[in-house]
């Protein structure tokens, strides 16, 4: 998936030095090669650090460079990657005390896939990672984009080092939480307790308050498979913490915080975020066995959640099934009656030129006269096939989109997928670039007997992705993963009554919505206009319907994926649903259903879910310079909350 190389230049010299860091992935037994790199500019005597965003593939060898001005190389460095896949915690200190008692130390994760992500499914240990941090301000080097924090679970972080991000770097460690992501943060002092920073992700300024009991109660460790983890970072049984860890425990409370077994938590968007009721980066809850139960068991739940997200931003699924998005974004596929067409032409050609042509040559008496006729015949029927393909493939260059946004209920931000196809009439070469500064981007399907090599360049507004290779009446697909606006949100609120009310502040008209309930029932709208607060009363009732009773019988039997039931989306099923309010929807659903493959759990229990189409699409007319003319946003909105 995707990854941040960060690289630090020292410049001796007496000048500036200027140059371009190259990173370079090739995947073991493969032709694809990715490179990404970025500019720099270093003053006399000065360090720097250059991060650059790169896909790694499974068993990827991976080449940094520094280059100057003239493209020479000044230094190299080769690192590696592996398809092992773990539970990964993601450390945001200095010197971690949580590495050196829980790295390779045993979890259990219940989500246990297989095909997605470049591993069957997480080895049973916990692998625990930290930043590089700027030797001059002391601050970690965190990720600038929510798609490269993909393989972290979930990221620890004390309060102190929350409340000095900024920029760049906090947005997207608010994107990574909203997207599905976990963070767990360890209160260090009073007065971050008031900070906006943490008041925007939890719902509220937080105060102190007493322990809650699901904080109390005992997690059993999974004890240590042959063959994994440290012997001395096993997890012994620790039904009770330890005095001095016992008397400094607290429970938090405010904004959206409840409960929970690792102190108070709340729900961001698609992720969660924990208050700890203990501080697990210093002594002595970074050697209680207590706390360090609950610190595991906190990223195998994080771990576990990867499978009520259909997309996370920046994961790597291999083997998935793209051909169903190729046949929506392909033009050729609505241009295929031009070939019964053309093969009526050509029928009618044989006809004419044959048997109509020299009969008519016989009864004037001159059956030579037919083979006089017949290269104006083939000539008139060559340029008529001609006009026949230019009229359904067009002479001009277009492209199509295909976007999915997945959210948390009321939340103005959401995770999106974009899939974008370019048809071109001619070979050339194109430059495609990121919606905004947030995104990654990459080619998802090629033209045939293209070369796919990557190559993305990193500037201060974005990345562009540059020589795209797309052939004649061919279609060729970019991915982007980032973080998209949803307006005002998409609320979900529970009423006394027992109705589920939305309201729709998306800034654009919901079409084909259909409403799951927790009760197993389902609800649909043919539209929900902007601005409009509706009821799920007055929806109209799926299992009413017979094509309706299809979907909810499948929906609703659930599949075992490892320890957890899921549930798939049944786009199949949704066609004769959706398409006499919504033409075309239904396939798109199933599209964007086989492209995030069968491990993803579309419904998860206890909370509602909203899914439709936007109206109007992201409101570009054009990418990359080709006209745009198809633009189908989709939405998935998850769980209960925003404002009635």
């Amino acid at each position: 998936g995707w990854n941040q190389v960060v690289v630090r230049l020292q410049n001796n010299g007496g000048k500036a030095a200027k140059g371009e860091v190259e990173v370079a992935s090739t995947r073991y037994g493969e032709q694809r090669v990715f490179v990404a790199s970025a500019p720099y500019t270093v003053a006399p005597g000065a360090s720097i650090h250059v991060r650059v965003p790169v896909q790694v593939s499974p068993f990827a060898d991976v080449q940094v460079r520094a280059l100057d001005e003239g493209g020479a190389q000044v230094s190299s460095h080769a690192l590696s990657s592996t398809s092992q896949r773990a539970v990964v915690l993601f450390d945001v200190s200095e010197a971690s005390l949580v590495r050196g008692g829980l790295h390779e130390a045993p979890v259990a994760p219940l989500y246990l896939p297989s095909g997605r992500g470049p591993g069957s499914s997480p080895s049973p240990v916990l692998w625990v990672g930290q930043p590089r941090y700027d030797g001059a301000t002391g601050d970690p080097l965190l990720p600038d984009r929510a798609a490269l924090y993909s393989a972290a679970d979930a990221v620890l972080m004390r309060t102190d080092t929350l409340s000095r991000l900024n920029g760049a770097e906090l947005e997207a460690l608010a994107g990574y939480v909203l997207s599905g992501g976990t963070l767990a943060l360890a209160v260090a002092r009073p007065e971050d307790l008031r900070h906006p920073t943490l008041a925007a992700f939890v719902g509220g300024e937080v105060a102190r308050a007493g322990v809650a009991p699901p904080t109390l109660e005992e997690i059993v460790p999974p004890g240590a498979p042959s063959g994994f983890g440290k012997q001395g970072n096993a997890l012994l049984p620790a039904p009770t913490a330890s005095p001095a860890v016992a008397e400094a425990l607290s429970g938090w409370s405010g904004g959206n915080l409840r409960g929970s077994p690792y102190g108070s938590s709340a729900f961001y968007g698609l992720g969660e975020v924990h208050l700890l009721a203990f501080d697990p980066t210093r002594p002595p809850a970074s050697g209680d066995p207590w706390a360090k139960i609950r610190v595991a068991d906190l990223a195998r739940r994080a771990y576990d959640r990867r499978s009520t997200v259909a997309f996370r931003p920046g994961e790597e699924a291999m083997g998935l099934d793209l051909d169903p998005v190729r046949r929506e974004l392909d033009p050729n596929e609505s241009s295929r009656w031009a070939i019964g067409v053309s093969a009526l032409l050509l029928c009618l050609y044989a006809v004419l030129a044959g048997p109509i042509n020299f009969s008519r040559a016989a009864r004037q008496g001159r059956p030579l006269r037919a083979l006089r006729h017949l290269p104006v015949y083939a000539a008139v029927t060559f340029a008529v096939i001609v006009g026949v393909g230019l009229l359904a493939k067009g002479v001009r260059g277009r492209a199509r989109h295909l976007t999915l946004i997945e959210a948390g209920a009321g939340i103005t931000k959401g995770a999106v997928r974009r899939f974008r196809g370019f048809f071109v009439p001619r070979a050339e070469e194109l430059t495609v670039r990121t919606t905004d500064a947030s995104g990654v981007i990459s080619t998802a399907v090629l033209a045939e007997l293209a070369e796919r090599r990557d190559r993305l360049l990193v500037e201060r507004d974005g990345a562009r992705l540059t020589q795209v290779a797309a052939l004649p009446w061919q279609t060729v697909i970019v991915r982007e993963d980032g973080v998209a606006p949803l307006g005002d949100g998409i609320a979900i609120i529970a009423e006394p009554s027992g109705d589920v009310v939305v309201s729709n502040r998306s800034g654009r008209d919901l079409r084909g919505g259909v409403l799951w309930l927790p009760a197993g029932v389902a609800r649909y709208f043919a539209r929900i206009r902007d601005g409009e607060k509706v009821s799920s009363r007055a929806g109209v009732d799926l299992g009413a319907r017979s094509d309706g009773q299809s979907w909810l019988s499948h929906v609703s039997f659930g599949r075992r994926v490892g320890g957890i039931d899921i549930h798939d989306l049944g786009g199949g099923l949704l066609v004769p649903l959706l398409e006499p309010d919504a033409p075309g929807l239904g396939a798109a659903w199933l599209a964007i259903e086989e492209a995030a493959g069968s491990a993803v759990d579309w419904f998860p229990a206890g909370v509602p879910v909203l899914f439709g189409q936007l109206d109007g699409g992201e409101g570009r007319a054009s990418d990359s310079g080709l006209r745009l003319e198809s633009d189908r946003v989709l939405v998935r909105i998850v769980g209960y909350g925003g404002r009635p």
